[in-house]
């Protein structure tokens, strides 16, 4: 699924009507009526139901219109009310208001806040209000009347009627999901087409309730069109990866796995990797680890093979420890490094010769990530393939700019480091956007405010490095990855609740989130056979 911009969208759109395929109004038309589908299958038959639309004089509106058409087609009572001079209508819009009144549905015009509350108190209680006020082209804060009909259903949606938002709730911004002073929060957000940035980036995400994406029959995507490189991560893209075992297969096919780090205090985070690799398939796991704390970790194991390594006078892994495991890089298909590794200057040392001289593939974490912070440009001449998994604190070490920066470019800043870097650049948070080297951007859509919690990042490492250990590619993995952490994470959610999850807890669900997602993509093949 396709993230795009207010732009491309309105090149989609505009290859679309080049080439034939739908005018303006048919889009509408089947925009509108899709609005309507997606809140029958979430809530029922409208039938019997009161809604109130809210429409504003462009073709945002013009959606409204169509959508009111149809509530009322469905058995819904329905009043619209256009927040504006009824007579700048034009276009298309004004083909779907002409046809909404042909149907019996007459606006009502509103000017001012009182007069739009006016209405909105028609009735006691509205079951459903509509936000067609503006859509993806808006740009900047609401003002006048549409800012009036803002305020109006921000009331109605605290008395508790649900607000579905046309495309996008009014007053977030459709590319950087920032919300003006006064923004409609929605329930339900039904957009077309393809998802926009702004439904996926906070704080506009936390306006738009749950999303529906409505297919509306744009033009198909030209082969390399630019547009295709920034994609909503799928439970079906993910399932079309997930490994699958070969009935012959023994631990040292499916996914060999050298954990690197840990240090006195920080066993936990060695540990916490080690499990969650062996949880995401990995068949055989060694934890490189300081001498002094082998039995630290080794009590923390379970099917993991701790291994000592030489250690320094802080107890932390010392350069020695590069020969030490020459053995274990020629046994291994994956290094995770980083995770508990400490700030040792040797430690670091000894991070920043794995990170660029092991011709395997490397997800670096953690300490590790800080070790490299002096000159990252290095990873551009790393002897194999490298992802690299930073928060934002250690995203901003390593390109010195802000973390605020980031935030702000959370899409774009992860894909211009991942080429500069030439790897794969994972950057974690809400949400998490993973970026290859060849520009290929997915932006992950799961996971949950209960994750935020010391260990998770380990969790995710050992993940990364188990699917790749498998046989993934270094972005795919690190996709994949991030979207089986984060619905681990959720099915933790649905079934303890928010608070006080754990990363054992998430760790302990990845067997039954791979399974959920292979089962998917075997019932896919099946229906592909028998339509063959």
């Amino acid at each position: 699924m396709l993230l795009v911009t207010a732009e491309a969208m309105r090149a989609l759109e505009a290859r679309t009507f080049q080439t034939g395929c739908a005018t303006g109004i048919e889009l509408m038309a089947r925009a509108g009526v899709g609005v309507v589908d997606a809140v029958e299958r979430r809530w029922g038959t409208v039938l019997g139901l009161r809604a109130l639309v809210c429409c504003g004089t462009g073709n945002n509106g013009g959606d409204g219109f169509v959508a009111a058409r149809r509530l009322r087609e469905r058995g819904a009572a329905v009043r619209v009310v256009i927040a504006g001079d009824p007579s700048r209508v034009a276009g298309d819009a004004k083909t779907a208001l002409e046809s909404m009144r042909a149907a019996g549905i007459e606006p009502q015009s509103a000017a001012g806040e009182d007069a739009l509350r006016a209405i909105a108190a028609a009735h006691d209680r509205w079951d459903f209000a509509f936000d067609a006020l503006l859509g993806t082209g808006a740009r900047g804060a609401p003002e006048g009347a549409i800012a009036d009909a803002v305020q109006v259903l921000r009331e109605i949606d605290e008395v508790g009627t649900p607000v579905v938002a046309i495309d996008l709730p009014t007053g977030v911004d459709a590319d950087t999901g920032a919300i003006a002073r006064r923004a409609v929060r929605a329930e339900l957000t039904v957009t077309f087409g393809e998802p926009k940035r702004g439904h996926l980036l906070y704080p506009g995400r936390a306006f738009v309730g749950a999303l529906e994406v409505v297919d509306i029959g744009l033009a198909p995507l030209v082969p390399g069109d630019p547009v295709a490189l920034v994609r909503v991560t799928t439970a079906a893209d993910v399932a079309a990866l997930v490994p699958r075992r070969d009935p012959r297969a023994h631990k040292g096919r499916t996914g060999r796995v050298l954990v690197i780090g840990g240090s006195l205090g920080l066993t936990g985070a060695v540990t916490m990797t080690a499990r969650a690799a062996s949880r995401a398939g990995a068949g055989y796991v060694t934890v490189a680890v300081p001498e002094s704390l082998h039995d630290a970790v080794a009590a923390q194991l379970d099917s993991q093979i701790p291994l000592v390594c030489p250690e320094t006078t802080s107890r932390a892994l010392a350069p020695a420890a590069y020969e030490h495991l020459a053995d274990a890089f020629a046994r291994a298909d994956v290094v995770a490094l980083g995770p508990g590794l400490s700030l040792d200057p040797e430690s670091a040392a000894l991070a920043r010769r794995i990170a660029l001289e092991t011709p395997l593939p490397v997800v670096i974490d953690a300490d590790a990530l800080t070790a490299l912070a002096a000159d990252p440009s290095q990873l551009a001449r790393a002897a194999g393939p490298r992802v690299l998994t930073p928060h934002l604190g250690e995203m901003s070490r390593l390109t010195k700019a802000t973390a605020e920066a980031l935030e702000e470019s959370r899409i774009d800043a992860p894909r211009a480091w991942a080429a500069a870097w030439r790897a794969t650049v994972l950057l974690k948070g809400a949400p998490t956007v993973t970026a290859g080297p060849d520009a290929r951007t997915w932006v992950n859509p799961t996971g949950n405010p209960g994750m935020a919690m010391a260990g998770m990042g380990d969790v995710l490492t050992g993940v990364v490095a188990a699917l790749l250990a498998q046989g993934l590619a270094p972005t795919d993995a690190a996709m994949a990855g991030a979207y089986v952490h984060g619905e681990a994470g959720d099915r933790v959610a649905a079934r303890l609740g928010g608070l006080g999850m754990l990363p054992s807890d998430v760790t302990a669900a990845l067997p039954e989130t791979l399974e959920a997602l292979a089962r998917m993509s075997d019932a896919g093949r099946e229906r592909g056979s028998a339509r063959a």
